[in-house]
C-alpha cells in the first residue's frame, strides 16, 4: 500500500487521482460532486457513505484505486512529459466545455489550452481528401489565423492537418484535441504539426499520457473539437464521415455549422452540399466565417491585449526611445489603412510590403492602441481610419 502526505496533495490531484479511477466515468464523478463531496472527501469517504451514489462495483475499484495510487509518482510522471491536468473545478478549466452534454470531468494538456478571450472556429473534413480540399484548407486556415481566428481541430491526415499546419505558418495559433494521449503523436507523419503546436498552441486530450489511439477514442473527442469552438467549418466531408459526428455534436451544443461547396459530382464534396442543403451556412471565403462570427466574439480579441493597451509608456516625462518606436510603428499601420475597412489579412500584407514583420498578436495590440486613441475604428473583424 503507498502512503502518501495527505496534507500536502492538492484538490486538483485529488481530482487526478478520482478522474483516473477504472470503471468511474464523468456522470459517476458528477454524481459524487452533487453529493456535496469535494474530491479530497471522496478519497478520505467510507465504503458506506459512498454506496448512496455508486455502486459497490464501483467502491470496490475506488477502495482498490487508494491503495495503489501515488501522488508524488503521478505529478512527477506529469512534469516528466510536460503535462498539465485539470479539471472542472480547477478555474483554468476552459468555460466553453462546462456545459456541453457529456461534459468531460477533466482534461490533460501539452502546450496550452485555447486563449476565451479570442474567437476559435474549428477546421474539419475528409482525412483522404482531394487537392481541391488541401486548397480550401490552406486558404481558410491561414486567412483565419491571420485574422486573429484560432483554430481547433483533430490534428488528422488530411483537412484537419493542412489547416493547422497553415494556421500554424501564419503566425496563428491552433490547438488539436486527440484521441490518445497528450503525449502520443497519432499519426506519427504529423509530429512536425504535433511539435508545433506544442510550442505555439496545445494539444488536448480527456486521456492520460501514454493512452494509445483507439477507433472509439475519436467520436468521443469530436464534442470537445465543436465545445471549443464558436463555429464549426467543414471542408470537404463523405455523406457518411467522422466528420458528421462532430457536426452533430456541435449542433447538439448550439454551435453554428458553415460548409464550403463542392461539385455536385464529386463524393468528397457530398458531405458538405448536403449540410448546405439542410440548412448550413455557405462559406465560400474566408470573410464568410469572419461575418458569422459574433460580432462580440470580436471585441473579445481586443482584451488579448488589455494590459498593454492601458498601459503607458511610464509617464509622459519619462517617454523613452522604445516608446518613439512604437508611435512611430503606429504611424506606419495608419498609413496603411484608408476610410475603406481592411481586415487584419490585408494589413499585415501590406506592412509585409515594407519589410515589417509582425504577428497577429502584435498587430491587435496596435491596433487596440490605436482604437482607444481614437484615429482607428473597428467594424467587426476590420478596421479602418477614423474619418
Amino acid at each position: 500500500m503507498v502512503k502518501n502526505n495527505i496534507n500536502a496533495i492538492t484538490e486538483n490531484e485529488f481530482a487526478h487521482w478520482l478522474f483516473n479511477v477504472p470503471g468511474i466515468g464523468n456522470k459517476s464523478i458528477d454524481k459524487l460532486l452533487c453529493g456535496g463531496m469535494t474530491c479530497k472527501e471522496i478519497y478520505e469517504a467510507s465504503e458506506g457513505e459512498l454506496k448512496e451514489f455508486i455502486t459497490s462495483k464501483m467502491i470496490n475499484n475506488l477502495m482498490k484505486s487508494k491503495r495503489v495510487w501515488d501522488f508524488e509518482k503521478e505529478k512527477e510522471k506529469l512534469k516528466s512529459k510536460e503535462i498539465e491536468f485539470i479539471s472542472r473545478i480547477d478555474e483554468r478549466f476552459p468555460d466553453k466545455l462546462k456545459n456541453i452534454p457529456d461534459a468531460p470531468f477533466a482534461i490533460y494538456y501539452k502546450g496550452k489550452l485555447p486563449d476565451p478571450f479570442r474567437p476559435s472556429v474549428a477546421i474539419v473534413g475528409a482525412r483522404f481528401c482531394s487537392d481541391y480540399g488541401r486548397f480550401m484548407a490552406r486558404s481558410f486556415g491561414r486567412g483565419l489565423a491571420l485574422s486573429g481566428v484560432q483554430i481547433i481541430s483533430g490534428m488528422a491526415r488530411g483537412i484537419d492537418g493542412v489547416s493547422q499546419n497553415a494556421a500554424i505558418a501564419a503566425g496563428g495559433s491552433s490547438f488539436g484535441v486527440v484521441g490518445s494521449g497528450a503525449d502520443i503523436c497519432y499519426p506519427e507523419e504529423n509530429i512536425e504539426l504535433y511539435d508545433n503546436l506544442c510550442s505555439l498552441g496545445g494539444v488536448i486530450s480527456e486521456y492520460p499520457p501514454g493512452t494509445m489511439p483507439k477507433a472509439c477514442f475519436f467520436p468521443m473527442r469530436n464534442r470537445i473539437i465543436s465545445g471549443l469552438a464558436d463555429i464549426v467549418l467543414v471542408i470537404e466531408a463523405r455523406e457518411k464521415s467522422g466528420t458528421q459526428i462532430t457536426v452533430d455534436t456541435a449542433l447538439e451544443q448550439g454551435k453554428e455549422v458553415l460548409a464550403v461547396p463542392g461539385r455536385v459530382t464529386d463524393r468528397l464534396s457530398d458531405g458538405c452540399n448536403m449540410l448546405i442543403s439542410q440548412g448550413a451556412g455557405v462559406a465560400l471565403h474566408v470573410e464568410d466565417v469572419l461575418e458569422r462570427l459574433d460580432r462580440f466574439t470580436f471585441k473579445q480579441v481586443s482584451q488579448i491585449n488589455e494590459t498593454a493597451k492601458n498601459q503607458k509608456c511610464e509617464e509622459k516625462k519619462h517617454i523613452s526611445g522604445g516608446c518613439a518606436e512604437k508611435t512611430e510603428l503606429k504611424n506606419v499601420i495608419l498609413e496603411t489603412l484608408d476610410v475603406f475597412p481592411v481586415n487584419i489579412s490585408q494589413i499585415l500584407e501590406s506592412l509585409n510590403s515594407k519589410d515589417i514583420n509582425l504577428g497577429v498578436s502584435e498587430l491587435m495590440g496596435y491596433l487596440m492602441d490605436m482604437i482607444c486613441s481614437g484615429t482607428v475604428v473597428q467594424d467587426g473583424a476590420y478596421y479602418r481610419k477614423r474619418s
